[in-house]
């Protein structure tokens, strides 16, 4: 008697609720659903696979598993319904296998879909229904429902991977396109809009988790690289570089900090990534020429700084660089030139004066060089090469006490005496 009253509780909410509203229209048989719901209903064995894809499903959006999954052959179908408060998700396996293709996109929208339902709050109880504790939803409703869980199972493909595609295929190759007026399903093309949506609601929130994920590490490395842990800072930007590709600023600071590990190769290749994502930063180019010009690739150095005060006229730094570069090509003129442009914009910028003082005394400018290198020691008073220069400079002028000075100081401050060799001190020849 018992089990009489089950099957036919399940009748009446089978085939008024669940299976209309809630199951996916691909040739649904009733009968073979109302046994197998009664029959399993108080033994519930999990599908292993099926288990499996519902994880990832739930894992999509963060919940807790609250569905009891039952394989249920011969129902041709795939059906979310609820009984007794607890929610169920049945499904055939041969009817999964049947449209399985790929990485079973197929499968896992329908499943998505069935989870949609619950997770929408569309399952209605079947005893409360039995009970007439609650009504049935209109076609409309119904209509609209499935239209959320496409939305839903969309989202959730999206969030996995799958392309619109694939993600669509069911749909595509299932439904149909007919008047949908005294259906509980809608028309295929209202259903493909409302995946599509949901795809790319998943892809936006997704590509979102993505650039927190890439900035959180970009945050840390920056971090570490202030206290000097370069090896670490490294790591976590490539972690943002793996999270968000296109995290330029990631590939600038890892190059900056390749860099300063002596990785010199690895910083250009880094700082020429950067560049390509975003052509109009022009510290990565000041970044990128400085390690040319120390590797003395100083027609390179001269390209990154021209490039740099190409975009940003202003660059101090980046007209002090290029005129370093063009003394390596013993450009001197060239070089008082640039260096006289940055000692404009930073009037304060000793090394500029050392070496604008240095060209000078190439083009046997020598007042103009002890003028800057005088300067250049007022403002950087422990300026080694701002002394020896300053020595050849007075030299040059045939101020020799003066030169030994500036000889001796420069000695003291760390240049080798071989470096001083035209400079002869009464006293102590330099040495």
């Amino acid at each position: 008697m018992i089990m009489k009253k089950l099957v036919l509780l399940l009748f009446f909410g089978a085939h008024f609720l669940s299976v209309d509203a809630f199951s996916q229209e691909y040739g649904n048989s009733v009968d073979p659903l109302k046994l197998c719901v009664a029959i399993q209903s108080n033994n519930f064995i999990s599908d292993v696979e099926a288990e499996n894809a519902l994880d990832r499903i739930l894992s999509v959006i963060g919940a807790s598993k609250r569905f009891v999954l039952q394989p249920c052959d011969n129902i041709n179908n795939a059906v979310a319904i609820s009984y007794k408060g607890v929610r169920y998700i049945l499904y055939d396996k041969e009817f999964m296998n049947s449209i399985s293709s790929g990485d079973n996109w197929g499968n896992l929208f329908i499943l998505a879909h069935e989870v949609g339902h619950h997770v929408n709050g569309h399952s209605l109880d079947l005893v409360l229904y039995a009970a007439e504790a609650v009504e049935a939803e209109t076609l409309p409703s119904r209509r609209q429902q499935e239209l959320e869980a496409d939305e839903f199972a969309g989202f959730v493909l999206g969030k996995l991977g799958a392309s619109l595609q694939e993600t669509t295929s069911v749909l595509n190759s299932l439904a149909n396109d007919r008047d949908d007026t005294y259906s509980t399903h809608p028309s295929k093309s209202k259903r493909l809009l409302a995946v599509n949506r949901g795809h790319k609601k998943g892809l936006e929130n997704d590509k979102n988790n993505y650039l927190i994920s890439s900035n959180e590490f970009y945050s840390s490395g920056l971090n570490k690289a202030k206290i000097k842990d370069y090896k670490g800072a490294i790591i976590d930007f490539t972690r943002a570089i793996d999270f968000n590709p296109n995290n330029y600023k990631a590939y600038t600071n890892r190059g900056t900090s390749k860099r300063k590990l002596n990785d010199f190769p690895g910083a250009i290749a880094d700082l020429t990534i950067a560049i390509e994502l975003n052509p109009n930063v022009d510290t990565i180019y000041l970044a990128r020429g400085s390690i040319k010009q120390f590797l003395m690739d100083s027609n390179g150095a001269i390209a990154d700084a021209s490039k740099a005060i190409e975009l940003n006229p202003n660059n101090g730094s980046a007209y002090y660089n290029r005129g370093t570069s063009k003394m390596d090509l013993d450009d001197f003129y060239g070089a008082t030139i640039d260096f006289t442009k940055s000692i404009e914009l930073n009037p304060n910028y000793g090394k500029a004066y050392t070496n604008r003082g240095a060209s000078k005394i190439y083009l046997k400018d020598y007042r103009g060089a002890l003028a800057d290198l005088t300067k250049a020691i007022e403002l950087l008073p422990n300026d080694k090469y701002a002394y020896l220069n300053r020595a050849y400079a007075k030299n040059g002028l045939n101020d020799k006490e003066g030169a030994c000075d500036d000889a001796r100081k420069a000695k003291e401050l760390g240049i080798d005496s071989s470096e001083l060799i035209l400079i002869v001190c009464s006293q102590d020849d330099g040495k």
